[in-house]
């Protein structure tokens, strides 16, 4: 070989080394930490994304799937967004850091994931679609920089650009956190028509369906439940194109393999078990199980399918594990992905295998809203709507088999590994089942006191029930 052949072969075998070395450290050479991204989407269901079983088209969605972790069991504390959103930055639950319906602000003295990364360096920026999540939520602290509309709520098509334009002119030698919120799948179901199939563009909202069972005598129609299948689907298909518009910035600006990419939910949506177009009464999977993907090349093999339970308490702190740093010892959960996967096996019921979900408790205001809502809406497709609890708790105990939901003295059990639709309670048929868990429940709602501010936090109803049961003092 040739002199200057050998020399150039030198030289590449080096860039390849140097490129290789990269790629297994994670973040670029002259920082210590990597990027994070968390990407959270309101209202979305697991089962209406493609790497969760879906026919809905969510390709990008999917590819952070395949290229990274996939929990196949994660699920929100409380089915409502501030509730959820809160527990998600501060790894507790609503119950411990107060925010136990979306009237309640997060109180300053919360510890956010976000104010830990700002104190170990980082940019940190968040973009959010509605009012519900301006500063006043408390969700800011410890945000440089954040961004919510005056308005109900816009669409990704205006929120992502925001972020795509921050992401482009901010110094990248300085490691990034920024928070994206997309509310779409949230009613009304609005896409826009080229992400719908069949018949293209439409809406359902509540004033659509309030008008729709005033001229069915309290019933909503099958056709109208399809239509509305049809355009959250829509909805959920929009989300992944902008979805991958912000990995397809990230690859632009070279910061793709980087980056920690946390994708989630809020919360579900429920179409079934007599809650409809619903989620913050549901304590069933519809709304109460989320999605969770981690995409980290560095750290987290492509294809790492995860079944064990796991929560929205988790995922801060797998946020800091994978940038190296320490979980404030106020966060509750646990960092994922650095030990043991897997369920836990037949007949284990330790309370760690099990996620505690809860029924917001509501403002009296909002609670008569619903209860209106509730006397307005008496049936969908000739199903009868559920009773809208606004004066007693539900709860509920979820693990990677087993799941519980009680409401005072009644149970409901179900085999979630046979029965993932939740149609056909055991708690009759498997009493030994039932009662191990309710001594779960009762163990976890122990370890996890109750918070509650004076004032109209809670409807007074609801607040004198809670007392009556030792929950508030």
């Amino acid at each position: 070989m040739r002199k200057g052949v050998t020399v150039v072969v030198a030289a590449l075998a080096v860039v390849l080394l140097i490129v290789a070395g990269r790629a297994l450290l994670g973040p670029r050479a002259g920082r210590a930490q990597p990027n994070v991204l968390l990407l959270s989407i309101d209202t979305l269901r697991a089962d209406h994304l493609g790497c969760y079983g879906s026919t809905v088209a969510t390709p990008n969605i999917d590819g952070l799937a395949r290229e990274g972790a996939l929990f196949e069991n994660a699920a929100c504390p409380m089915p409502m967004t501030r509730p959820a959103l809160s527990t998600v930055h501060t790894s507790l639950h609503p119950r411990e850091h107060g925010v136990v319906n979306n009237g309640v602000a997060l109180a300053p003295d919360a510890i956010t994931l976000a104010e830990v990364l700002a104190g170990a360096g980082y940019d940190t920026a968040a973009f959010t679609p509605a009012r519900l999540l301006d500063a006043s939520s408390g969700l800011a602290q410890g945000f440089a920089s954040y961004t919510a509309p005056d308005a109900h709520h816009v669409p990704a098509g205006k929120v992502t650009p925001q972020a795509l334009d921050w992401l482009a002119a901010r110094d990248p030698e300085k490691p990034f956190f920024v928070w994206l919120h997309l509310f779409d799948p949230h009613l009304p179901y609005a896409p826009p028509p080229e992400y719908v199939r069949g018949a293209g563009a439409g809406e359902v909202s509540w004033p659509s369906l309030l008008a729709t069972a005033k001229e069915h005598a309290g019933d909503i129609p099958a056709s109208v439940l399809e239509r509305a299948l049809e355009l959250y689907a829509g909805e959920v298909a929009y989300v992944d194109h902008w979805v991958g518009e912000v990995r397809a910035k990230l690859e632009q600006l070279g910061a793709l393999d980087d980056t920690v990419i946390v994708f989630t939910a809020d919360h579900g949506e429920c179409f079934d078990h007599g809650i409809f177009f619903e989620h913050s009464d549901c304590l069933y999977d519809g709304a109460a199980k989320v999605p969770l993907l981690v995409r980290y090349p560095a750290r987290v093999a492509a294809g790492t399918r995860v079944t064990a339970q796991v929560e929205h308490l988790d995922v801060a702190p797998t946020i800091l594990a994978l940038a190296g740093i320490t979980s404030p010892p106020a966060f509750r959960g646990q960092a994922l992905l650095s030990g043991p996967t897997g369920t836990a096996p037949e007949g284990a019921f330790a309370p760690g295998a099990f996620a505690l979900i809860e029924h917001p408790l509501y403002q009296d205001r909002n609670a008569q809203q619903r209860a209106r809502k509730q006397d307005r809406i008496r049936s969908v497709a000739g199903v009868p709507t559920r009773e809208i609890l606004v004066d007693r708790p539900r709860t509920a105990v979820r693990g990677a088999r087993w799941k519980l939901i009680t409401e005072g003295a009644s149970s409901e059990l179900y085999d979630l590994v046979t029965d993932p639709a939740e149609a056909h309670d055991l708690a009759a048929t498997k009493p030994q089942v039932t009662s191990e868990l309710r001594g779960v429940l009762d163990e976890k709602l122990a370890q996890t006191p109750l918070r509650l501010r004076e004032g109209g936090d809670v409807n007074p109803r609801l607040r004198e029930t809670l007392k009556a049961l030792g929950y508030v003092q």
